[in-house]
């Protein structure tokens, strides 16, 4: 969880529902879910890494469903969980479109939150680790998808090695002056009710230059 502003309202959030669902949470569980579906199996889970250590565990073997999450639909009825958790999970799966209506479908209201599209292009390290050690890593190496936002809305683009390629792509320390913030970091939407997803089709070419362009010039603004 980047974000970690949002976790006291998200555990009074789940501390209160009934039925709480967590969409991948083997790697960190939220322990406030009472089910849990995920690819790894319940015996396996990180429980020393949870979300919330100072919540006892709500699931149990029982109410934890071993599946591919991106083959729905989900062994749930329509409605049937008051919350559900999606953290960190939608950047890395092959179809984030089919989450996020399984997520609606099964869920009256939630959380969700990735990196934001502005930390998927950032390198953390200064220069002068990159003369040391090789090229930076710009983001997280291994998702998939930028995510963006607007209102309710979910912005899904490809993540690709064109990334890396052009100094122009991609942000540093160097060019902002600074950290990154923890808002400027994640992507957090509660949700009620449901919310829409897409994925946007872009040249990289163009794309990647346009979102540097115009987030710098923002950071820079204000």
């Amino acid at each position: 969880m980047i974000v970690l502003s949002n976790l006291p309202r998200l555990r009074q959030r789940a501390a209160a529902a009934a039925r709480v669902l967590d969409v991948g949470g083997w790697y960190r569980p939220f322990n406030l879910a009472t089910h849990v579906i995920d690819l790894q199996p319940y015996e396996t889970r990180r429980r020393h890494d949870a979300l919330d250590p100072e919540d006892a565990e709500r699931f149990d073997a029982a109410r934890w469903t071993v599946a591919d999450i991106c083959a729905g639909p989900w062994p749930y009825p329509d409605g049937f969980f008051d919350f559900a958790v999606c953290s960190h999970v939608l950047e890395d799966v092959r179809d984030p479109i089919a989450v996020c209506r399984e997520l609606c479908r099964v869920a009256r209201a939630g959380y969700v939150e990735t990196p934001s599209r502005l930390r998927e292009i950032f390198a953390k390290r200064r220069r002068l680790g990159w003369r040391l050690a090789g090229a930076p890593e710009i983001g997280f190496y291994h998702h998939r998808w930028f995510v963006e936002a607007a209102g309710s809305h979910l912005r899904f683009t490809a993540k690709t090695a064109a990334l890396a390629e052009d100094r122009r792509h991609y942000l540093t320390r160097h060019d902002l002056g600074r950290r990154l913030t923890e808002a400027e970091s994640g992507l957090a939407l509660f949700w009620e009710g449901g919310f829409t997803a897409e994925e946007v089709f872009a040249d990289p070419r163009d794309d990647y230059k346009a979102f540097r362009a115009a987030a710098l010039a923002r950071l820079k603004a204000g």
